[in-house]
C-alpha cells in the first residue's frame, strides 16, 4: 500500500528567472481549483540536475495522459472531518477521498487521510505525529526532517473469509531537500521554480485476526526507501510538476498544474506586457511588444549575466535567429521589460 505519492504536493510560480523562496502565502486556500494532468507512462529519464541556475525541459509526454482536478474544501464539509484534530483544510479529486492539512505561518503539514483506498469501508488514517510538507521559509539549500506513523484496522472478510481484521502500521522518515532553482517547462508552460527531493524511508507491518483463534498475528513486515521531486513556485498552489520513482529508479508517473494566469513572464510592476515564443526555442524566437517600445533595444543576456545579443526593435514584433545560441537559460530585456525563455 504506496501512501507517500498522495502527499506529494504543493508549490507555485512567479515572473522572472531568480532564486524564489515560498511562505505560507503560497500555500492552497479553501475555495480553490486546480487543474492537474497525470502522465501515468511517462516517458523521463529523470529529474535532472541539482543546484542553481538549472534548466529542466520536461515537454515530452507519453499516450498515457489523464487530467485531474483537486478541490480545496473545508474541513467541516467533509465526512470525517472531525477525525482531524487542528487541520484547516481539505482535498479531494473525487468528493470521496479527502485529505487533511494544516497551513500556518511554520509550516504546512498533512494530517492524514480519510476514504475508501481498499474497498473494506471509509479509513480514517490519522497521522501521529503530522507529516510536515513545508517548513517556511522554503528557500534553495533548506532541509529538514520528519516522522509520521499510521495505524488503521479495517475488517478482513472482504480479503479472506477466515480474517475478521487486518491492522495495518507504517513508521516513516521523510527528508526534505530544496537542492535546485531555475526554469522549469511542462507541457503548459515556463515557470521559475524550487526543486524539492524527498526520501521517504517506511517500515510497514501487517497483522491479521482470524475468527478462530482470536488471536493477532504477523503477517509480513517490509521496508521501503523511495525517492520523489517536485518543482515549486509562486502562485502554482499544488506543485507545478512533480515525479515519483519506481524500485528501480525510473520515473513512473510525471504530473503537471494546468493554473492560468502562472508562470514566467513580464516583472508585475510593467503594464504592457513581453510576449516571447516559441519557449523553448531552437532555431527562431519571436518578440512581441507594444509599439511604444520600438526603437528600444533588445538584449539578450545568459545565465552568467553576459550580453549575447543585441538588435533594435523596429516592429512590434521581431523575429531573432537564435540558431546559433548555446542550449541553456535566457533573459530578454526590452527597455524595462524582461522575460525568461530556454534554447534547446
Amino acid at each position: 500500500m504506496k501512501l507517500y505519492p498522495f502527499f506529494f504536493l504543493l508549490g507555485m510560480t512567479s515572473a522572472g528567472f531568480s532564486q524564489i523562496t515560498l511562505d505560507q502565502s503560497d500555500m492552497p486556500v479553501v475555495g480553490d481549483n486546480i487543474p492537474r494532468k497525470s502522465d501515468t507512462m511517462t516517458v523521463l529519464q529523470g529529474p535532472g540536475g541539482s543546484g542553481p541556475n538549472q534548466t529542466w525541459n520536461f515537454t515530452a509526454t507519453s499516450n498515457f495522459v489523464i487530467s485531474e482536478n483537486t478541490s480545496v474544501v473545508s474541513v467541516a464539509s467533509t465526512p470525517n472531518g472531525n477525525q482531524f484534530g487542528t487541520s484547516n483544510m481539505a482535498m479531494t479529486t473525487d468528493n470521496t477521498n479527502y485529505l487533511y492539512f494544516k497551513n500556518s505561518a511554520q509550516s504546512f503539514s498533512t494530517q492524514g487521510f480519510s476514504g475508501d483506498l481498499l474497498g473494506t469501508g471509509v479509513i480514517n488514517a490519522v497521522f501521529t505525529p503530522d507529516l510536515t510538507l513545508h517548513q517556511f521559509p522554503r528557500t534553495y539549500g533548506s532541509s529538514f526532517s520528519d516522522t509520521y506513523g499510521i495505524n488503521v484496522t479495517v475488517p478482513g472478510q472482504a480479503i479472506n473469509p477466515l480474517i475478521s481484521q487486518i491492522q495495518f502500521k507504517r513508521s516513516s522518515l521523510v527528508k526534505d531537500t530544496t537542492d535546485a532553482w531555475g526554469l522549469l517547462t511542462t507541457p503548459h508552460g515556463t515557470y521559475n521554480v524550487l526543486r524539492v527531493h524527498t526520501m521517504a524511508i517506511s517500515v510497514d507491518s501487517i497483522f491479521a485476526l482470524p475468527i478462530f483463534p482470536p488471536t493477532w498475528s504477523l503477517v509480513s513486515t517490509s521496508s521501503d526507501t523511495t525517492h520523489s521531486y517536485s518543482w515549486v513556485g509562486k502562485g502554482g498552489k499544488l506543485a507545478i510538476a512533480e515525479t515519483s520513482f519506481d524500485t528501480l529508479g525510473m520515473p513512473n508517473i510525471f504530473k503537471w498544474t494546468e493554473l492560468p494566469g502562472i508562470g514566467v513572464g513580464v516583472e508585475d510592476n510593467v503594464e504592457v506586457a513581453l510576449s516571447v515564443f516559441p519557449n523553448p526555442a531552437q532555431s527562431t524566437l519571436t518578440v512581441t511588444a507594444d509599439s511604444k517600445w520600438l526603437g528600444e533595444t533588445i538584449t539578450v543576456v545568459d545565465v552568467c549575466g553576459k550580453i549575447v545579443h543585441r538588435e533594435i526593435m523596429t516592429n512590434t514584433s521581431t523575429l531573432l535567429n537564435v540558431a546559433h545560441f548555446s542550449s541553456g537559460s535566457y533573459i530578454l530585456h526590452v527597455g524595462p521589460l524582461k522575460s525568461s525563455w530556454i534554447k534547446e
